[in-house]
């Protein structure tokens, strides 16, 4: 008995296993690689990828895989009757996904002279940018599914759809991103075409934060560092140069400082050697004269100085011809400040209040009288 069913299960398992299809969809597509020349204004490039790596998975295992060629074309067998995941990758590069059905072919169809084949359009590669949000990538951006319409396989609109939506935005913030990279590349070349090379620096440091990697601003950034040395060496070397000159320039007047006084001393020498050599001849002519006077008239010499000691009598009886002429501009203020102290030391201060305010009169700006009456008040207030 156990026998028989066993027999009815091995038939069966042949029966289901004969009418299994045992066609392939084979899939063709393209990749090509984006890259791009970014300076202060961008380059876009795109070109056949070779050795780009196609993987066909069904579930968590892997189907089979393919590469490239160097056109950038490949062609991949897919097996019936299931649902697989395709995915594109190349090193560097952002992994394309899109799912392949080849479920729900009817039997009439699938037919081992069935030979569907369908072509995606090309896939376009390329290296992730920082700041980007490339998290769409993660759902399948195509659809690949049997149409009955036709019996063959094309993509599903709205899976389609969706992924071009998605990669469209990538696009989007990938192209705001290199603008704004490129305009302060931009930024630094003109700021470094003006010598202002601390802004130049500035920006070349924003473009190399902003894409870490790209050439352009690392060579501009080394120049605008150049920059700031040799503007450091001129700065010195004028500070130097300033330094020298105003030393040379001190020298310069110290000496003529010190050239002129020593031309005004020999001037003042030879202007006193004169005036002493002047006198001392005046002073020699006259003693001559003198001693002339003397031999010659010795009678009126002594009476001349009989006058004179007559004279010198005079003086010291106190008899003059001149007057003496009173001192004017007395400081008649300060004089009654003065006897306004003497009485405010003897503690006289109705006195010398009377003085203080005789004074004020005269002076109204007076502080200091104005304080000693201030105090005079306070000792003659009543306790």
């Amino acid at each position: 008995m156990k026998k028989r069913h066993f027999l009815f299960l091995l038939i069966l398992t042949a029966s289901l296993s004969g009418r299994a299809q045992n066609w392939m969809l084979k899939l063709s597509s393209t990749v090509e690689l984006r890259a791009w020349r970014l300076t202060s204004t961008a380059e876009k490039s795109e070109k056949a990828l070779s050795g780009a790596t196609i993987k066909l998975y069904k579930g968590n295992t892997q189907v089979s895989e393919t590469s490239s060629n160097a056109k950038g074309d490949f062609v991949i067998d897919v097996p019936a009757g299931g649902e697989f995941v395709l995915t594109i990758s190349f090193p560097g590069c952002n992994t394309k996904k899109f799912f392949v059905s080849t479920s729900d072919v009817p039997e009439n169809v699938g037919k081992d002279s069935y030979k569907p084949t369908v072509n995606i359009s090309g896939f376009l590669m390329s290296k992730p940018l920082k700041g980007v949000d490339y998290i769409g990538l993660n759902e399948p951006l195509v659809k690949v599914e049997y149409k009955a319409k036709g019996q063959n396989f094309d993509k599903d609109e709205s899976v389609t759809n969706n992924g071009l939506n998605i990669l469209s935005k990538i696009y989007d913030a990938e192209t705001s991103l290199i603008q704004k990279f490129c305009a302060l590349n931009k930024a630094g070349d003109d700021a470094l075409k003006k010598h202002n090379c601390p802004t130049a620096k500035e920006n070349y440091e924003k473009a190399i934060h902003m894409l870490p990697g790209e050439q352009y601003p690392i060579d501009q950034l080394a120049k605008a560092e150049l920059c700031l040395k040799n503007k450091k060496a001129e700065a010195e070397a004028t500070a130097q140069e300033a330094a020298a000159k105003a030393e040379a320039a001190k020298i310069a007047n110290d000496k003529a400082v010190a050239e002129k006084i020593a031309k005004d001393k020999e001037q003042f020498n030879k202007t006193s050697n004169d005036k002493i050599a002047k006198e001392k001849e005046l002073a020699t002519k006259d003693q001559k004269n003198t001693n002339l006077a003397q031999k010659s008239e010795p009678g009126k010499i002594k009476a001349n100085e009989t006058e004179n000691s007559v004279s010198q009598g005079n003086i010291k009886k106190g008899h003059s011809n001149h007057s003496i002429a009173e001192p004017i501009g007395k400081d008649l203020h300060k004089e009654l400040v003065t006897k306004a102290d003497g009485y405010y030391k003897m503690k006289r201060y109705s006195e010398a209040k009377t003085a203080y305010e005789e004074a004020l009169q005269m002076k109204p700006d007076d502080v200091y009288s104005k304080g000693r009456l201030d105090q005079i008040s306070k000792l003659m207030a009543p306790k």
